[in-house]
């Protein structure tokens, strides 16, 4: 029998492709029209099973500690939430990442007033048990000591600093509150009082807790500062913690977070001719009732001192993965870090547990049939609060995969076409 024509044969293949995609054309609609018909029910379905009571139940477990990213009690969250994913015979995958944290040692702080009074001023919060609380510290800050003139910055913008230059204040070896905000980060605000030849940083916050104190994160930028662009997976390359891509991320004064009532203390105490302009006061009054006459510097004198470390430390990342049906290499990311300065209640343990509660209805919804039309992954997150925003190098691994899948294709087709 004779081989079709190459034409022949063109036409062949056109004609069977055209039929393939016809048929698969059909089914996926015959899948969208059962899945239409069955969308009301499994809404019903999910709305109707809620749970308070496991809810609060998750919360309860997450919030028996606290829970630093690097830390024991860390670690047992997240074999926590790989447990309760498993309980669910949900796929669950469990990655630890090796990257670069930073911890507080030791920190002071005493007010010298003109009176000649020297108090030191509380740095902790009151009422909270202290058994594995860290103290109020701003991760990465240079360790570091300062004594200085007190003197009010605002939110420390360029704008404030220009606003003082014209009150003829000068800042440079003065220790320097700020109130955060102003569309300022942290590092941001820290930076720019160094660049202005601040010594040292004291950050207050508004808000309705006059006591309370927060933590935070200065350095600048997002991911691991030894691993910048590519996922800190272990073993894998590592930049030395004094290479320049590191070290310019980090501020180069020391900055320490305090209460609403340690910053009332000390910006009540300034004295001078430098008057405190209208738009902070009515501003300040407005927010949290600090009414202050003046910006320093002095009289009051502050010594200032912080001692932290930076360390290379495992954090883990949970995944637990529902398939899709008809789009599975397609990812619907649903996710909540679980990573908390201290307890997390609110932040973020909450999220973490309705995190865990959505699972339990997915896996509900499966008994009864359903998948996903895309694969959903929840995503429970690990070292959030130190801006490692670990999503980031998952997208860097899913990323890396592609380029291999892609290099491995190129591959087989030089291949191929070098047979030929």
């Amino acid at each position: 029998m004779p081989f079709p024509s190459k034409t022949a044969s063109t036409l062949l293949i056109a004609l069977f492709t055209l039929a393939f995609f016809t048929t698969l054309h059909r089914q996926r609609r015959i899948i969208s029209a059962v899945s239409k018909r069955s969308t009301a029910f499994y809404e019903d379905a999910f709305l109707s099973s809620a749970s308070n009571n496991t809810i609060a139940s998750h919360l309860r477990h997450l919030t028996l500690q606290p829970h630093l990213a690097g830390t024991p009690s860390s670690l047992r969250t997240a074999f926590y939430v790989k447990s309760e994913f498993e309980s669910l015979n949900l796929a669950t995958h469990l990655t630890n990442y090796s990257v670069l944290l930073s911890y507080p040692l030791s920190s002071s702080l005493t007010a010298h007033f003109s009176n000649g009074t020297a108090v030191s001023v509380p740095l902790s919060e009151p009422g909270v048990p202290q058994n594995g609380v860290v103290i109020p510290y701003h991760a990465y800050s240079p360790s570091g000591s300062a004594y200085g003139s007190a003197v009010f910055l605002n939110h420390g913008r360029e704008e404030d600093f220009r606003a003082l230059a014209e009150l003829g204040v000068e800042v440079k070896g003065c220790v320097g509150i700020v109130r955060r905000g102003g569309g300022l980060s942290r590092n941001e605000a820290v930076e720019r009082a160094a660049v202005h030849g601040v010594a040292a940083v004291l950050m207050y916050s508004d808000g309705e807790s006059t006591e309370g104190v927060e933590r935070g994160t200065v350095m600048g930028g997002l991911g691991d500062p030894l691993s910048p662009g590519w996922a800190g997976l272990f073993p894998g390359e590592r930049l030395r913690l004094d290479d320049p891509q590191v070290t310019e991320k980090f501020p180069k004064v020391p900055s320490m977070p305090i209460s609403i009532d340690a910053a009332k203390m000390i910006l009540r105490s300034l004295k001078g001719s430098h008057q405190v302009p209208q738009e902070w006061k009515e501003d300040l009054k407005s927010s949290n009732g600090i009414d202050i006459r003046a910006v320093g510097p002095g009289p009051t004198m502050l010594k200032f001192s912080y001692e932290g470390e930076k360390r290379t430390s495992v954090i883990h990342n949970v995944f637990a993965v529902i398939r899709g049906s008809e789009e599975p290499d397609r990812f619907v990311l649903l996710g909540n870090h679980r990573d908390a300065w201290t307890y997390g209640a609110v932040d973020p343990s909450s999220g973490t547990a309705a995190l865990l509660e959505i699972a339990r209805r997915y896996a509900l919804l499966m008994r009864s049939g359903w998948n996903p039309r895309r694969t959903i992954i929840l995503c429970s997150w690990d070292a959030e609060e130190f801006g490692m925003f670990k999503d980031l190098d998952f997208m860097q691994v899913q990323l890396l995969n592609l380029m291999i899948f892609f290099w491995r294709l190129l591959r087989r087709l030089t291949i191929l076409i070098l047979k030929r």
